[in-house]
């Protein structure tokens, strides 16, 4: 075998351990079974890795947490994998970040993020090419330790695609709160909130230092003790309104949109102390919030990455369940 068909056999085997290159729809998948994370809050308090057996393929955590420019953090968000939830198989991962309030920092945020996809990654999707992508997970909220944030404009995060610090994500999954739903005109939400899709593009509030407002969807209310089964298919267009996006819960379309930009144009002259990225550099699932009382655990399953409805799409049931 050539040397250069032989490199591409084993850099499929270290991204999807099972599969051939040329099946690899899936690109990324995490099953949550007995994975390992290295983290040390001193050391690094902002980066740690999940690995899974079966594949040396190394997920990137990303973690914000309480006096991080310090020189002792506090740790407020943690990732572990638990057997007290599961959706398939006998594990989960539980992301949670506790209550906390700075005095230093009133505008303090706490996160943990798992991405599907982090940069350099061969299958990175580029943000000019009109390509679908399909970002899929089971996700529960765990009632018993859920509190959300009550000011306006705090909202709680649960998946991402990014395009580079310092932009806000051009594509998101949050929860908003009461308040927020009740200046939107949701008028059926109660006190655990809505799920919704937000939308930034370079017109819609890209930079802090820049104009516009993010677009809201509504994905209705909030469920909590439940398993949900979520895809998010995404086709970049940043220049013009070609892209698309489609929220599915629980195998059926929830939100359908089409004719609008997706992502931002890095060749847009009014970047000019920073561009964005080239690609969506991490697509994650999460928990990110604001300072204050407020505290979320959140479990998460059978995660994937993928170039296909199919392979993203989590099955009601999967064998040996």
């Amino acid at each position: 075998m050539k040397q250069f068909d032989l490199r591409i056999l084993i850099l499929a085997g270290l991204i999807v351990g099972w599969q051939s290159l040329s099946h690899a729809t899936l690109f990324t998948r995490i099953t949550a079974e007995q994975g390992t994370l290295e983290y040390d809050l001193k050391s690094n308090e902002g980066n740690g890795w999940y690995t899974e057996p079966g594949t040396d393929y190394r997920f990137k955590v990303g973690f914000k947490q309480g006096e991080r420019q310090s020189a002792d953090p506090i740790l407020v968000a943690t990732l572990k994998s638990t057997t007290a939830e599961h959706f398939a198989g006998n594990s989960a991962l539980q992301l949670q970040i506790d209550a906390r309030s700075e005095t230093k920092s009133k505008g303090a945020t706490y996160k943990v993020a798992v991405a599907s996809v982090k940069p350099k990654d061969p299958f990175s999707p580029s943000v000019s090419e009109p390509r679908e992508w399909f970002h899929g997970f089971a996700m529960k909220l765990d009632p018993g330790y859920y509190k959300l944030p009550a000011g306006a404009g705090q909202e709680v995060f649960f998946e991402q695609f990014h395009q580079g610090s310092p932009f806000h994500p051009p594509i998101s999954l949050a929860i908003v709160n009461p308040t927020d739903c009740a200046a939107m005109g949701w008028k059926d939400a109660g006190p655990d909130g809505h799920f919704a899709l937000v939308l930034i593009d370079d017109d819609h509030s890209p930079l802090t230092s820049l104009p516009g407002k993010p677009e809201y969807h509504d994905l209705g209310p909030v469920i909590l003790g439940q398993w949900i089964r979520w895809v998010v298919r995404v086709k970049p267009s940043p220049s013009k309104p070609d892209g698309a996006i489609t929220i599915y819960m629980n195998g059926t379309a929830k939100l359908d949109l089409s004719g609008l930009k997706v992502g931002y144009d890095r060749g847009n002259p009014q970047y000019t102390t920073h561009k964005p990225q080239s690609n969506f550099d991490y697509v994650d699932v999460m928990l990110y919030r604001p300072n204050g009382d407020n505290f979320q655990r959140v479990f998460y399953d059978e995660i994937r990455f993928a170039d296909t409805l199919k392979d993203a799409s989590v099955p009601s049931s999967l064998p040996g369940d």
